[in-house]
């Protein structure tokens, strides 16, 4: 019946079509307020990395849902930085886009 109708939508789609987990939420407010730093590059100028936890990766149907997950994960480990920021989009066969923001979550030492 899929290649005849289609293959049915995933009811996680509808519910990703806003920010309403509270952790989002936090995470948007404390990017907005200038808390977490984010970079393309390696290493953040005139700051020293003290500490790395690893690779953070989150992947939503929507932007906003995959970039402020990926900040929300770096606060989980205790991050206060995200370097080596990258994003990629996938374009499904059926219209839908597939968002993927990935990075390296590091600690900086106080200045």
């Amino acid at each position: 019946m899929a290649l005849m109708f289609g293959a049915q939508k995933k009811s996680s789609q509808n519910e990703e079509n806003g920010l309403k987990d509270q952790r989002l939420i936090n995470s948007r407010d404390l990017y907005l307020a200038g808390k977490i730093k984010i970079v393309t590059t390696d290493d953040i100028p005139n700051r020293q990395v003290s500490g790395t936890f690893g690779l953070i990766v989150c992947r939503s149907y929507t932007f906003d849902n995959a970039f402020y997950g990926l900040v929300a994960q770096a606060l989980e480990v205790n991050a206060d930085s995200i370097i080596a920021y990258r994003e990629n989009v996938a374009f499904h066969p059926e219209g839908d886009r597939y968002y993927s923001c990935y990075g390296t979550a590091v600690r900086l030492k106080p200045e």
